[in-house]
């Protein structure tokens, strides 16, 4: 069951009526007093993707998308820790062809900079991708509608481009992509459970600091602060090469991110219980 809560003391008057054994907390920067006041209470504390000072005082924090090699005793960083959604677990990859027939556009929910219509613009610019399937999906708080509808419109006679929204099943639409060009966030993960090479664009600090991609070679990783327009074109042209993605596939495979979820329920299950035990 979900609830909504409008302020802290709503907050704290559940933790109070409910008394939960567990509290995860998904929240970038967790405040030091906010954890005490959870551990006061009895509570083991869970946190993914904090880089807060109130860290350091939770039981067990998993920042998959982030590396540092200074970690707290209780933190467990890098992809080994990535949870991917059960539907990209189910689903299993289709077959790897020699030419690229399909890829996928998909900058998340916002897009707030319309980096999605800068990326149209640079594939009309330099005129790749000419013969190939571009699905763009949107998420549900994309806003630039308009003007990217204006410019695929202009595309129309020498491209195939597809606006995808409301999606479902993102895999369902990833899933036969020869590549996929990305934001640099936690999709990452989701792509590269499917053994799909990865064109990674940072949008932000908080992503820059993500370099799965870079450090295990599945792809490009670029850096959307800076003017990427030839970057972004080397990449889409290295990555037509057949030789090149079946590298990237390969080393896919080895980082196996299929098994991150159980990875995290047991280490998070076996902590729970030895702090219960310890306590009893």
């Amino acid at each position: 069951n979900v609830k909504c809560i409008s302020d802290d003391k709503e907050f704290w008057k559940i933790i109070r009526d409910f008394k939960p054994d567990i509290v995860f907390n998904d929240i970038l920067n967790t405040a030091t007093a906010y954890i005490k006041k959870l551990k006061n209470k009895g509570i083991f504390v869970v946190n993914f993707e904090d880089l807060g000072e109130g860290r350091k005082f939770a039981d067990l924090v998993f920042n998959p998308i982030f590396e540092n090699k200074k970690q707290l005793k209780n933190e467990f960083y890098g992809s080994n820790y990535a949870c991917v959604r059960e539907e990209f677990r189910v689903f299993k990859r289709k077959q790897i062809r020699k030419n690229v027939e399909k890829i996928a556009i998909t900058l998340g929910g916002v897009d707030k900079n319309n980096n999605t219509l800068k990326i149209i613009s640079i594939i009309k610019k330099f005129k790749l991708l000419k013969n190939v399937r571009i699905e763009v999906i949107l998420g549900l708080g994309f806003e630039h509608k308009k003007k990217l509808l204006q410019l695929i419109k202009e595309m129309n006679d020498d491209y195939d481009i597809k606006i995808i929204e409301k999606v479902d099943l993102l895999s369902k639409y990833l899933i036969d992509c020869d590549f996929v060009i990305t934001a640099n966030g936690r999709t990452v993960f989701e792509i590269a459970s499917l053994n799909i090479p990865i064109i990674s664009l940072s949008v932000n600090k908080r992503e820059q600091q993500h370099n799965f991609v870079r450090k295990f070679d599945v792809g490009y990783h670029l850096d959307f602060s800076k003017n990427i327009d030839d970057e972004l074109k080397n990449s889409i042209k290295a990555m037509m090469n057949f030789s090149t993605r079946n590298k990237k596939i390969n080393n896919l495979k080895k980082e196996n991110l299929q098994k991150g979820n159980s990875r995290v329920i047991s280490k998070i299950m076996s902590e729970f219980e030895s702090t219960k035990f310890s306590a009893a």
